[in-house]
Formats: structure tokens, C-alpha cells, sequence
């Protein structure tokens, strides 16, 4: 489905966000809990994605700290920042936004960042979690369960 770009009087057709959660694919993936080491629940209906609730974390840079909205949407990179600037490129540390523990280190990103693990139970269970790039605007990411690499083409399985 290829939408257009221009109306007939050739002005730029800017999508309604409230209206694109129609069009998100019937087999995309999303994710519904995610949690930190200590057990907190990191989706939250203060940041929303094309009608799901997000991924809300605390990133830092140097000493200045943030909110960052991520997109639940697997292959959907949009995101909201709060409080923080992001440049691309730099690299965050992420912190649960409600105890402040510091997101572990899943594995090396393929950019020279770390992807970081965000739990899909609560506990820590390497594997089964999700790893995403700490450098802003890396659109790597991995989804692991039951220590298997999951990729957006078995998504059709689901």
C-alpha cells in the first residue's frame, strides 16, 4: 500500500499519528511488558505509540538525565525525548525510571555502542529479553527468547 506524498494542490500529506495505528502492519510485533532488573515495569501510558503505550526509561549523558519515550513497535525507531536533548550519535547510559538501576549490558552493538537488555519477565534472564543500541539514532536491536534470536521474518509465525 503505497500512500501518497502531495494532496492535489500539491501540498505535503503529513500522516495523523492517532489515525496510523490502523495502518500498522497486522503482523508487526508489540511489545506489552517490559521490565527492568529489579521487576519495574518499563511500558507506560505517559509516552504513546500509534495508540500502544510505550517504553518510558531514564537516560543519562555525562550529568545531564532525561526521559526517553521508545516506540513498543518492533522496527518502529520513533521516540520522544523529555527534559534531554538527544544528538546523533552519542552514546546514553539507560536507568529504570523508577529505581534508578542502571540497565545491564546485553552484548556489543555491531557501531562499537553496547545493546542494552530490557527484560521481557521480571528478573533477569538474558535470555529472554530485548537488546537495544545505547548510541542515539542506531537502529540495532535484538529480540531473544528462549536464547533464540528472533527475526522480523518469523514474525509471520507469531
Amino acid at each position: 500500500m503505497d500512500m501518497e506524498r502531495f494532496n492535489k494542490r500539491g501540498m505535503l500529506i503529513i500522516p495523523n499519528p492517532i489515525m496510523a495505528k490502523d495502518a500498522v502492519h497486522e503482523k508487526s510485533l508489540v511489545v506489552g511488558q517490559l521490565y527492568c532488573p529489579e521487576g519495574h515495569d518499563l511500558i507506560n501510558r505517559r509516552v504513546v505509540f500509534n495508540g500502544y503505550p510505550g517504553i518510558l526509561i531514564k537516560v543519562q549523558r555525562g550529568s545531564v538525565t532525561g526521559l526517553v519515550g521508545l516506540s513498543p513497535i518492533c522496527g518502529d525507531h520513533a521516540r520522544i525525548s523529555i527534559d534531554i536533548d538527544l544528538s546523533s550519535g552519542e552514546i546514553m547510559e539507560f536507568f529504570c525510571p523508577v529505581c534508578d538501576t542502571l540497565l545491564p549490558v546485553h552484548s556489543p552493538c555491531s557501531c562499537g555502542a553496547d545493546l542494552i537488555a530490557f527484560f521481557t519477565e521480571p528478573g533477569v534472564d538474558f535470555t529472554n529479553c530485548i537488546g537495544i543500541c545505547s548510541r542515539v539514532d542506531c537502529k540495532n536491536s535484538q529480540i531473544l527468547i528462549n536464547d533464540e534470536l528472533v527475526s522480523f521474518s518469523m514474525i509471520d509465525a507469531f
